[in-house]
């Protein structure tokens, strides 16, 4: 291990670089904003809830009613509830992930290290990955997924030192993060099944003479916990009525061929930029056409995971495929897949440029300007969407309250077509323009309502409910309703 330390600590001062470059302390601060607002906010509101209502774990709400009292639950709220304990919980929340998101790129060096055997190219399988402006900007966010495959790097670093020195206490270990992983998304719980295929076919001559017991029971307890985990979910949503959280499978058998081929374009063009610069990607693609032309004069272990990869990737893709459509956070799990294969590129690379200073100085050039093209597309999906800021801030907060307003009423907030983004800012449960508002104005189910549009007072529906006006702030009318 000593040997690594310099490498280690470079991956240090490269964290420090990226909290820097990115002006990460001044994003942990920021509510939601940028690229999917909408799922952020449900993330957000979750996280909010626990800390405003003083719930216990396993009764997680949102701000949105269209389940009995908010009540519903998607991935394994662990990360929520734990930012949820502290006064910050927005940079709690934030920074926690990007916490688990240098841990797991760290862990990349060790797996991409059990390969190569070399730290420098090791230690550039990990750069790469965060240059990726997929990771950096999810990575310092409030969904799961980044997080959940920071779980399944480190997941994959202890087992495949578990396996090659047979220590069971390790391959422990491994499962309890691969079991983590797949609690924060569903989708990262197939690295259980790409690992213990992996284990089985590089155990297959000792299992023959002896039963791998302890793995076994690893791999039947952690798919009990999943198990349970995501039936206790469907269960409480069907309790409480909620039929937003999405807990099922869209496979691609259920689009239409317009769809299947929207779905293909993004993600191999249109979105591509994505995983990594696109004259990047390229490179890359050169790279992996000469490491399958090479790939007799590699590791068969390397081989085998490479191969399960990339076929549990094309099951996911098979299995999730309308997500993938809309969701480019989605396309997280491909970095189980990307990993393997930049490894196997870079054994190829090794194979023939081992010594060549030249083409090392090209590779680490390559990665600075990576760096730098990253961030601007990183700043680009900052600017995606933004939410009203006055909705979030302590002054309008108490104009609220001096209007009636207060935590415990019921709101109608127009016009917001998420469930969440402008309630999760103004931390009052309700309704938004993503629920049958009408229904709820003729059926008195809110008590004020909240126009952020001047625009909306012309809606016929609303019309005869803009009778009783208590305040406005900011352009924004409050208006009671009972």
């Amino acid at each position: 291990m000593r040997f690594h330390y310099s490498y280690i600590v470079l991956l240090l001062i490269t964290f420090v670089a990226i909290v820097l470059l990115y002006d990460f302390p001044s994003l942990w601060q920021q509510l939601p904003q940028g690229s999917h607002l909408w799922r952020q906010a449900d993330c957000w509101a979750m996280t909010e809830n626990y800390q405003q209502f003083n719930l216990p774990f396993l009764k997680p709400e949102v701000y949105n009613l269209q389940a009995i009292n908010g009540k519903s639950v998607g991935e394994f709220p662990l990360t929520y509830f734990i930012a949820a304990q502290f006064s910050n919980a927005v940079f709690a929340l934030r920074f926690l992930h990007t916490f688990l998101f240098f841990i797991g790129i760290m862990a990349t060096y060790f797996i991409a290290f059990f390969f190569l055997q070399r730290r420098f190219l090791a230690l550039c399988a990990s750069l790469l990955l965060l240059t990726s402006p997929l990771l950096i900007f999810y990575g310092n966010n409030f969904l799961t997924d980044v997080p959940a495959l920071a779980f399944s790097y480190i997941a994959w670093a202890i087992f495949l030192y578990a396996v090659a020195k047979q220590n069971n206490l390790l391959l422990l270990f491994s499962f309890v993060f691969f079991t983590i992983a797949g609690l924060l998304k569903a989708s990262q719980a197939l690295n259980i099944i790409i690992a213990s295929a992996f284990f089985l076919i590089q155990q297959k001559e000792q299992i023959r003479k002896k039963p791998p017991i302890a793995f076994l029971l690893f791999f039947m307890l952690s798919f009990a916990v999943l198990v349970l985990w995501y039936a206790f979910a469907k269960r409480y949503n069907y309790m409480h009525h909620d039929k937003y959280f999405f807990l099922n499978l869209f496979p691609v058998w259920k689009l239409s061929a317009y769809d299947i081929g929207l779905g293909a374009w993004r993600m191999a063009i249109s979105w591509s930029n994505n995983y990594f610069w696109r004259p990047t990607l390229i490179v890359l693609l050169i790279g992996l056409g000469y490491f399958i032309y090479h790939r007799n004069k590699l590791d068969k272990s390397l081989l085998q995971i490479i191969s399960l990869s990339v076929l549990f990737t094309l099951v996911y893709i098979i299995l999730f495929y309308q997500k993938l459509i809309g969701h480019e956070y989605y396309y997280t799990f491909f970095f189980i897949a990307f990993l393997f294969n930049i490894i196997g590129i870079l054994k190829t690379y090794n194979t023939f440029h081992a010594e060549n200073i030249f083409a090392h100085t090209v590779l680490f050039l390559l990665l600075l300007l990576n760096f730098i093209l990253c961030k601007q597309e990183v700043a680009s999906k900052q600017l995606d969407s933004r939410n009203n800021p006055f909705y979030g801030t302590i002054a309008f907060h108490e104009c609220l309250e001096t209007l009636g307003v207060d935590e415990n009423k019921i709101i109608l907030s127009l016009p917001d077509d998420s469930p969440n983004k402008t309630l999760s800012l103004l931390r009052r449960k309700g309704y938004t323009a993503f629920n049958d508002y009408k229904s709820i104005l003729q059926n008195r189910q809110a008590d004020f309502l909240i126009l952020g549009n001047e625009d909306w007072k012309n809606d016929k529906i609303l019309q005869k409910y803009l009778t009783d006006s208590v305040g406005a702030y900011q352009n924004i009318t409050i208006y009671k309703l009972k």
